[in-house]
């Protein structure tokens, strides 16, 4: 007879839940230059939204203080322990 598979040990209910506490979102918003056609990230900033024309920066291609657009806003969950 064969021996019995071993399986490893199943974590703590508790240490899963606690796992969503630990995690620390970060959003980031994509602007794209009407100019140069250039996309590049920056952080997200209270009052931003999709098609929004930001007037008061400069891109970081050309420049240039043409009008930037927000093209995409997005979040992601960052675990502090493996940011280091």
């Amino acid at each position: 007879m064969a021996e019995e598979p071993q399986f490893p040990p199943l974590p703590d209910l508790g240490e899963i839940l606690d796992r969503k506490d630990r995690f620390k979102p970060k959003k980031t918003t994509i602007l794209k230059c009407n100019e140069c056609k250039a996309k590049y990230p920056r952080e997200f900033k209270a009052g931003d939204y999709v098609f929004k024309k930001v007037s008061d920066e400069k891109c970081k291609e050309c420049n240039r203080s043409t009008t930037l657009i927000v093209e995409e806003i997005y979040s992601e969950w960052i675990d502090p322990k493996k940011e280091k």
